[in-house]
């Protein structure tokens, strides 16, 4: 799988930019990069860079935010759904095509940010925060390994919840971090990571670092409710190109 160095300059710059916005709010990178990836390796191989790449940045993203760990005892729930569903994901991603979870997710993801940004809504009720966890873990899981971005669940359950912030930052890298782990274990007991591809994750993993170690930057100076804008309009970009991969994939199988 040789790549071409304008295309690998390219790829640099959009991990870059999607580690950027990593940095800031705490997710994004895969949203950002794995369609441009998907493009110029092919969509399996994308989502399989990916997997080898955000494991460290979600690591990073814990270490900068440690001071708020005490979030993790109320996601247990969550993170345990999450890991199962990453193990179903990629499972997924081998046997099964992926539009007709891109739809899915993509359509539900849209009404939710609209929602959103029509309006503030107070977090939901600790009942249903509950009842709610273990689905949108396993869902998050799923189009994790299946797709290569679980940010559009995850993210809009922390939203749901009320976190903001770093908090919110840390609750969603910790997602991710033990959503990565669980999926590189599957991918690499399925024979899905390649030389090519792992030298592909290596030679982009350093500008990916750069750019999230800028982002922290501003991740410090965000007021929260701009803080919260931002991560619905990064959460409505991924769910518009889920909704489109959906369609296109759907025209595929439809000859």
């Amino acid at each position: 799988m040789p790549v071409e160095p304008a295309v690998l300059l390219g790829l640099i710059a959009v991990v870059a930019v999607g580690a950027f916005v990593n940095g800031v709010i705490g997710f994004g990178f895969a949203l950002v990069a794995v369609n441009i990836l998907a493009s110029a390796l092919g969509a399996k191989q994308g989502v399989v860079v990916i997997s080898l790449m955000s494991p460290g940045m979600s690591a990073y993203q814990l270490w900068h935010n440690r001071a708020y760990s005490t979030i993790a005892s109320r996601l247990r729930v969550l993170l345990l759904g999450a890991m199962a569903g990453s193990f179903i994901g990629a499972h997924l991603l081998v046997i099964l095509p992926d539009w007709a979870i891109s739809l899915a997710l993509g359509a539900f993801t849209v009404e939710f940010v609209i929602e959103r940004l029509r309006r503030e809504r107070p977090p939901l009720a600790t009942a249903i925060e509950r009842r709610l966890a273990p689905l949108a873990g396993v869902v998050s899981g799923m189009t994790n390994g299946a797709l290569g971005a679980s940010g559009p669940v995850a993210g809009s359950y922390l939203i749901a919840i009320g976190l903001r912030g770093r908090e919110f930052a840390f609750g969603i890298s910790l997602v991710f971090f033990l959503q990565g782990i669980v999926r590189g274990a599957m991918f690499f007991t399925l024979g899905q990571y390649t030389w090519p591809l792992v030298f592909a994750a290596l030679a982009l993993i350093v500008p990916s670092i750069v750019g999230q170690r800028i982002g922290f930057v501003f991740q410090d100076r965000l007021d929260p409710r701009l803080f919260q804008r931002i991560i619905l309009v990064v959460l409505l970009f991924g769910s518009a190109n889920m909704l489109v991969a959906g369609v296109e994939g759907l025209r595929t199988a439809l000859g």
